[in-house]
């Protein structure tokens, strides 16, 4: 299925009654494209886009996952998950941008501000978020348009610089083109072997103590897991000793996944190990393939 071209602009904040300003964080920002039409019936669950009160929609950016900046009133490793955030809005563009609010997470103004650019998307998410390649530049490829998305065109996108610059672990869904997945691949293991970005802190693959909320919030790990682990602690669960039978008990939690060395099906209680308190996934973030629900 090919990508979708779809022009606009991508913004930080609106003014109705009020101003509203965005929470960006290093894998999603808000943008409004030219024509909304565009964004309607797309991929093969012909899912429309969520737009907001301002017509803005917020974007879920494409083959890689930034550290959680804020999810359901938590976060992960804070320092990380703000310079990815701070990387993405300056490789859009975005300068001498003012935050308010007690945590400094919603935007309050900017300078230049909104930025025109495009993206290239293919999917709607299940909560209305264009999966998407963000570009903050011109083309002369025409609005709707469909150009074949080879790697150098990949390469150019906000994207692939956060998987460069190490503020992002890969995270590949199915229906990502082979030759792309394998080139963020490439960009995630180089910046792992350099320790850039987050890969200075990252315990994925080491493990690390995590028995409750508290500890789990201070460390860099794959995003999936985190969110997986904050939601078995907001249960009110302490220790790791029955996340692996939480995990289980609900397929919504219990991700189908692909392991690309090994071609074989798994589950998430198939990649990850504990002992005791200490976990760690088994493979690579780039080493898997999430199946969608």
């Amino acid at each position: 299925m090919p990508y979708r071209l779809v022009k606009g602009e991508f913004h930080l904040f609106y003014k109705k009654q009020k101003l509203v300003g965005s929470q960006p964080d290093g894998d999603s920002i808000w943008f409004k494209p030219d024509n909304r039409a565009l964004l309607s019936k797309l991929g093969s669950n012909r899912r429309n886009a969520a737009f907001n009160a301002g017509g803005l929609v917020q974007l879920r950016l494409e083959a890689i996952d930034a550290l959680e900046l804020y999810f359901r009133g938590s976060h992960q490793f804070l320092e990380g998950a703000t310079k990815a955030r701070n990387f993405l809005l300056n490789t859009i563009g975005f300068r001498n941008v003012e935050f308010s609010g007690g945590e400094g997470l919603s935007v309050k103004d900017a300078d230049p501000h909104p930025i025109a650019g495009y993206i290239l998307t293919k999917a709607i998410d299940p909560d209305g978020k264009p999966v998407s390649f963000v570009y903050a530049e011109k083309t002369k490829k025409e609005d709707g348009s469909e150009p074949f998305l080879d790697i150098a065109r990949m390469s150019r996108s906000a994207n692939a610089k956060l998987a460069e610059a190490g503020w992002a672990y890969p995270a590949f869904y199915e229906g990502l083109p082979a030759d792309l997945r394998n080139q963020f691949a490439a960009l995630a293991h180089a910046a792992w072997g350099n320790k850039r970005g987050l890969w200075a802190k990252d315990k994925s693959l080491t493990g690390v103590n995590a028995p409750n909320l508290v500890s789990l919030e201070t460390i860099a790990i794959w995003p999936k897991l985190f969110r997986r682990l904050l939601a078995y602690f907001k249960q009110g669960n302490a220790g790791l000793a029955e996340f692996d039978g939480w995990l289980r008990a609900a397929a919504s939690r219990d991700d189908k996944l692909w392991i690309i060395s090994e071609a074989s099906a798994a589950y998430l209680h198939n990649i990850v190990k504990i002992s005791r308190n200490k976990i760690s996934l088994i493979y690579s973030p780039e080493d898997l393939v999430i199946v969608p629900r």
